[in-house]
């Protein structure tokens, strides 16, 4: 054998392990990087390829709504929008805000949506559609009712968690942003019409967290439906001041809810306690960040386990303190009851379909979790639906369908309170919830209690 067989097998293994690892690195840039490189708006032949795109459109649930559109203008494909006032906050004004910035690659067909097959057959690029699950009438129905107001609408299917209805006050229109004068004009609005006060906004609750409240009580058993409470208007509950509207002398729970007490929740959340509550909000995940293909922001609450605990529970419990919410949360909070007390995750897209019209991607539906019983929720069910026949919420009244609703009023420091309306329906059957929330309203059922009325009038189908 010969004396350079060892020499020449190893210079072999040498060339045959660097071939390889070139294969490799060849594949990996060329397979598994090349969409996101494509993708790289910085990547300058990619720009150059996808300036000539289409980009696909976003749609309604309904599927034919386009929501945000495309032309052609010198050469350049710009974004249009049809209902600029309607769907602005989900929109956004340019390709770095909004679902133009978050649904950036299916709508220009990068990335893992990119389709070489359509190019070659058509000779010409386009980008997917996007079909989300929002009502277009409902939308355009809050859109309208909130003109002229600050405040948010949300719908959600309490049964699946598809958002029906996302809608913000003050809307913008996007088309008029194009100077610089116009934009910095609309950044320096005091009423803040870019905010998306749907998943941005923080508000106190008011009296809608009592449903709340309510739940923890019954599912702790701390107290039942028609345990009965003494309001006279102004009490000391756990060495704490607590003032109601008026006197509303002895009553049950369920009346207590129906009726807005404020002394009788008090009550109840210092006998509840504050470990207890913190576990229960989390079990609602009150507080979490939506975590949608929009920014949100998480809530906050009271340090209830510190040296003002006792007090800020008190007053937690029926809907002020330091608690402060989006209206996407209490929407998510009233579907959870709806929902037999399982908490929805909300989704916003539905379906995304490449060039061709084929779905490549759809929701899964998905839960957070189990925050209370069935029976719990049943009877906190009821509870709401005698605010509605015989309280607060009378106003939610719709012939022919059992509702369940809770009036909210959040006092301010200054100004007219910040007032709400909780509701979903039908009780048998939910196949929606609403949250309304209306800034420096009169009271949530003078105020919210008509918008949140017809926007689920209309997502019923009447």
């Amino acid at each position: 054998m010969s004396t350079y067989g060892p020499q020449i097998r190893r210079l072999a293994l040498v060339w045959l392990t660097a071939f390889v690892i070139l294969a490799l690195a060849a594949g990996y840039w060329q397979v598994v990087a090349a969409p996101h490189l494509q993708a790289n708006p910085n990547n300058s032949r990619a720009a150059l390829r996808l300036s000539l795109t289409e980009p696909g459109n976003i749609y309604a649930a309904d599927g034919t709504t386009v929501v945000l559109g495309s032309r052609r203008e010198q050469g350049v494909w710009r974004a249009s929008y049809p209902e600029p006032e309607t769907f602005c906050h989900l929109t956004g004004y340019n390709e770095r805000t909004g679902l133009q910035r978050t649904l950036r690659e299916p709508l220009l067909g990068v990335g893992r949506y990119a389709n070489p097959w359509h190019l070659l057959r058509r000779g010409r690029s386009r980008g997917c559609d996007v079909k989300l699950t929002i009502h277009a009438e409902a939308q355009r129905l809050a859109t309208r009712m909130l003109r002229g107001r600050r405040g948010a609408v949300v719908a959600i299917d309490p049964q699946d968690g598809a958002l029906q209805v996302l809608v913000s006050a003050p809307a913008y229109d996007p088309t008029v942003l194009a100077s610089v004068e116009a934009f910095e004009v609309f950044r320096t609005d005091p009423f803040s019409p870019e905010l998306c006060r749907a998943l941005q906004g923080l508000y106190t609750p008011g009296s809608v967290l009592k449903i709340a409240t309510a739940a923890i009580a019954l599912e702790t058993h701390t107290f039942a439906p028609e345990d009965e409470f003494t309001c006279s208007g102004d009490e000391r509950v756990a060495g704490t001041r607590v003032a109601c509207p008026r006197a509303h002398g002895k009553l049950s729970l369920t009346d207590a809810l129906a009726q807005s007490c404020n002394i009788t929740f008090a009550t109840v959340g210092a006998k509840i306690g504050a470990e207890a509550y913190r576990d229960y909000m989390r079990r609602f995940h009150l507080l979490d960040d939506p975590l949608l293909q929009l920014p949100g922001k998480p809530g906050r609450m009271s340090d209830l386990l510190g040296s003002k605990g006792t007090q800020f529970l008190v007053h937690t419990a029926y809907g002020q303190g330091q608690t402060m919410v989006t209206p996407l949360a209490l929407a998510r909070l009233t579907a959870t009851f709806a929902r037999g007390g399982v908490v929805p995750k909300p989704y916003l897209v539905a379906e995304i379909l490449n060039a061709d019209g084929h779905v490549i991607s759809a929701a899964r539906p998905q839960e957070a979790g189990r925050a209370i019983s069935v029976a719990t929720a049943a009877q906190v069910a009821g509870m709401m639906s005698a605010a509605v026949e015989q309280g607060t919420a009378g106003v939610m009244q719709i012939p022919g369908v059992s509702v369940a609703a809770k009036t909210g009023t959040a006092q301010k420091a200054q100004g007219k309170p910040d007032v709400w309306m909780l509701a979903y329906a039908p009780v048998e059957h939910p196949t929606t919830a609403v949250a309304v929330v209306v800034e420096g309203g009169e009271s949530g059922a003078e105020t919210a209690g008509p918008l949140a009325r017809e926007v689920l009038r209309l997502l019923l189908g009447g």
